[in-house]
């Protein structure tokens, strides 16, 4: 952990020194958040990147962001942001973003803590991603990516995007140090100008890190190419790591078709969660996301964006998937086994869950994929107790009257437990979040009201209240390319005080 925080700062010096002369932009927030119980509603914590604790209080918020710019062949950009909880006892500060990137044509490379890009204009349950949706705080890491890139031969019909990444996973969790590794593939078909296809496939792998009952987990370079290949573990694994893949591995399948309009685009999604072969192989169907999106370029509508998802996990693969032994099969059993002249396939995928990793897909105490999968301790350790689900969540964004921006989020789900414990609860869960019009205040005014009713969690009302305020640190200008050379003339030859007016006069404003 050391060797990676001092490479990221750095990385962070490095690419500071290269932005002095780069403009500069400063967020900063405040919010406050109560609620009648001593918990907040579903949608006052979820889909915030893990920052918002659980509980009355309020949270202050400062940060610091360079992006790229188009000066130069290789780009760069940094960030930093950190949050701080008041009125709490503890008052915690935490670390949210600390990154610097480096861009050069289609590929980027990202060091540090970083959220992921928003999707579907950020009314999404899952900003599109089943496995990680921005729900939990960010990992220290790497992630090298590309944007799409042309297929050659294909006049543009084909293009390929990917990405390559590793982080660590530096919360209090069961198997402490747990490595993470990431990695996907996505092709692009593009028929005509107005339509998209787009398929893919996302790896996770939990892996490595010591565990309080196991002890050390494998993690040489041997076991590194058993991650990436899902392969079973060698020396020093467990028996069900020995068996099975080392570590624990989860991704999930995706289908995107995409209209795009002079001023909208509709789109259709599906992710396909998996958790091991039978996921992989559509035996977990119809389990997955389902979704559809409406989005307006004109931004100042009553209704700018409009999405619909379906969510559907209580399949699973199966409460167990088997077919009868062969008799080759049935001399390697044993015959007081319960599943003895049965073999079995898979089934029971607990998404989400894993025994050897028993903190599972979370992160400070957070799912990381979509919050519908509920959290909860269980053996003292945080992991998912409500994996099996039915929802249906509606998304909605606008303008109401031309100035007061909103977003109204509505989700109903029927939750069924996991199949080791067993459950049976409805929930209701809504927000309206709403940017009040004061136009001569230093600072945006955003207020929030969330409610929830129902089985899974108790009836709650919250409100919250947010002071926010961004702009420039460091403003810097920049010349057009045609003033270039003449701004080159004015360094090295005498140049007349009207010629000098006349440069100048031409320059672009401050921005």
């Amino acid at each position: 952990m050391k060797k990676v925080s001092l490479l990221i700062l750095i990385s962070l010096l490095f690419f500071y020194s290269q932005g002095q002369k780069r403009s500069v932009d400063y967020k900063t927030s405040f919010t406050g958040f109560v609620a009648n119980q001593k918990t907040l509603p579903f949608w006052a914590i979820n889909n915030k990147h893990g920052l918002i604790p659980n509980g009355n209080g309020a949270l202050l918020e400062v940060g610091l962001f360079s992006d790229f710019t188009n000066r130069h062949k290789i780009q760069f950009a940094y960030g930093i942001s950190a949050a701080g909880f008041l009125s709490r006892p503890d008052n915690n500060v935490i670390l949210d973003q600390l990154y610097a990137s480096a861009r050069w044509r289609n590929l980027r490379l990202d060091l540090g803590m970083i959220h992921p890009k928003e999707e579907y204009n950020g009314i999404s349950s899952t900003n599109g991603n089943f496995i990680r949706s921005g729900n939990s705080r960010t990992f220290p890491g790497y992630n090298l990516n590309s944007d799409y890139m042309k297929v050659p031969c294909t006049q543009g019909v084909l293009s390929i995007k990917f990405n390559w990444a590793d982080y660590m996973m530096i919360d209090d969790r069961y198997v402490e140090d747990t490595r993470l590794h990431n990695k996907s593939a996505f092709l692009k078909i593009k028929p005509h100008q107005r339509w998209e296809i787009i398929v893919g496939l996302e790896h996770w792998a939990q892996w490595a890190g010591t565990s309080p009952d196991r002890g050390k987990q494998p993690s040489s370079f041997k076991d590194y190419i058993r991650i990436i290949c899902a392969k079973e573990g060698g020396t020093g694994a467990s028996v069900s790591d020995s068996i099975n893949a080392l570590g624990n591995h989860l991704g999930r399948e995706h289908l995107a078709i995409n209209y795009l309009a002079d001023n909208y685009i509709l789109s259709f999604y599906h992710d396909i969660p998996f958790e091991d072969g039978s996921g992989t192989d559509f035996r977990s169907f119809p389990d997955g996301t389902y979704c559809f999106y409406y989005g307006s370029k004109k931004k100042d509508l009553w209704i700018t964006d409009v999405i619909y998802e379906f969510y559907y996990t209580k399949y699973q693969s199966g409460s167990r998937h088997d077919r009868p032994a062969t008799p080759e099969e049935m001399e390697k059993q044993d015959p007081n086994s319960h599943f003895y002249g049965r073999k079995v396939l898979g089934g029971c995928d607990n998404y989400f869950n894993n025994g050897e990793y028993r903190s599972g897909w979370t992160l400070y105490e957070r799912v990381i994929g979509s919050p519908f999968m509920t959290p909860g301790l269980s053996g003292g350790t945080t992991r998912i107790i409500n994996n099996r689900v039915i929802a249906h969540h509606i998304g909605m964004k606008g303008m109401a009257w031309q100035t007061t921006p909103y977003k109204l989020m509505l989700s109903y789900s029927r939750n069924y437990g996991t199949y080791g414990n067993p459950m049976k609860k409805n929930q209701f869960s809504g927000a309206l979040e709403v940017t009040l019009p004061f136009k001569n205040l230093p600072f945006a005014v955003e207020t929030g009201i969330y409610g929830d009713l129902g089985d899974l969690f108790k009836d709650n009302f919250g409100f919250t209240i947010k002071l926010s305020r961004k702009g420039k640190l460091i403003k810097q200008v920049y010349l057009p390319k045609n003033l270039q050379s003449e701004q080159k003339d004015l360094h090295k030859n005498k140049t007349s005080p009207k010629r000098i007016t006349r440069i100048t006069g031409n320059l672009p404003k401050i921005r």
